[in-house]
């Protein structure tokens, strides 16, 4: 016979989760910005949690201590190597607004050369003051880079403050998002949420690991080749290699842009030596790197980057491949784990304990 009380208990449960997952889309498609922020300050807080983790590990202090010591160690490392490559950086980058100008001009007559290249140039207009903005309009796009420039900024300083009240207490935080789900299932999600903080640890250090060798691969061999403004295109690809597929693209092109001022000989060396260096980052060091962590298929990720590309541009691309990280972490466990592979419960003792309730 049919329990009426059963069967309205679980269709009630089962129109609840259904609003709550249009109601968390909504939220997701209505702030989604807000959402990524929060996820970049739980990324920079893994970080911090992960230095400190070590920090107790080797020196035995007490955790306050070592965050302290972990987040003077973090940001003196950045300013340090500011302070370091900052000049000649700076004069490299200063070359390069008059080298990149130089290399598209060298490009424009290298298509001028073929005809579906005539009819692509010709789009480009002979004097290129017609291309500046009018007076009024440059005033207009410099007052939006300057309230683009502060907004970014307020948006860092609220990522670094959230990280570090995340890092300060992670107990607090991680036991009050458990709370929010039944008490049979705290303890599943504070494991799951364990193996959360573990992939993104990893994937951090992996992710810096090769950064730091793509960084510094490039300036050594952009430096054998005789390419000019070495320093300042090998830290283009130690900052675009923290994204995934897209980013040595985008470090590329003006690596080669640079070349081909030079000839289209040392074009062709850079192409070579670049080309080489993603090659051994991509089937030698990245699999090492990465083999404890979540393996990403590259098709999977590049969808989810174009798709948080799509939705919210660069921030949503630069974090695309860690947040994919997790969702893949969560689907295994809460999807695969504890809905396709569970164990069958038995349908009267099920019945038994609903009635209980």
């Amino acid at each position: 016979m049919l329990n009426v009380y059963l069967y309205a208990k679980r269709v009630a449960i089962a129109a609840l989760v259904v609003l709550l997952i249009g109601t968390g889309f909504y939220l997701l498609g209505r702030h989604a910005y807000f959402f990524l922020l929060v996820f970049a300050a739980i990324l920079l807080a893994v970080l911090f949690c992960g230095m400190t983790d070590w920090i107790v590990d080797k020196l035995h202090l007490k955790r306050g201590w070592s965050l302290l010591l972990a987040v003077l160690l973090f940001f003196g490392l950045i300013i340090g190597a500011f302070w370091l490559i900052a000049p000649t950086v700076s004069e490299q980058v200063q070359e390069m607004r008059q080298t990149i100008p130089k290399a598209l001009t060298q490009v424009q007559d290298w298509l001028s050369q073929y005809g579906w290249g005539q009819k692509l140039v010709e789009q480009v207009p002979d004097d290129m003051s017609q291309a500046m903005p009018k007076q009024d309009a440059l005033l207009s796009k410099v007052s939006g880079v300057f309230s683009s420039a502060l907004s970014f900024l307020a948006d860092l300083l609220i990522v670094i403050i959230t990280a570090l009240f995340l890092a300060s207490n992670p107990t607090l935080y991680t036991v009050g998002f458990t709370k929010l789900f039944p008490v049979r299932n705290r303890s599943r999600v504070m494991e799951v949420l364990g193996k959360s903080y573990a992939t993104l640890k990893s994937w951090l250090v992996g992710m810096l690991s090769a950064m730091a060798i793509i960084g510094v691969s490039s300036a050594i061999g952009y430096s054998l080749i005789g390419l000019p403004l070495a320093f300042a295109l090998a830290l283009i690809a130690f900052f675009l290699a923290f994204i995934p597929n897209v980013g040595p693209w985008i470090a590329g092109v003006p690596a080669v842009l640079v070349g081909l001022t030079e000839g289209p000989q040392m074009a062709l060396y850079v192409v070579l030596v670049y080309g080489g260096i993603q090659l051994v980052e991509s089937y030698l060091i990245t699999p090492i790197i990465f083999q404890k962590t979540v393996d990403m298929p590259p098709a999977l990720l590049l969808f989810f980057q174009v798709l948080l590309g799509i939705l919210q541009g660069a921030l949503g691309l630069l974090l695309a491949a860690p947040i994919l990280a997790v969702l893949m972490v969560w689907v295994q466990e809460f999807y695969v784990k504890d809905v396709l592979e569970a164990e069958p419960l038995d349908a009267s003792s099920e019945q038994h304990a609903d009635d209980k309730v």
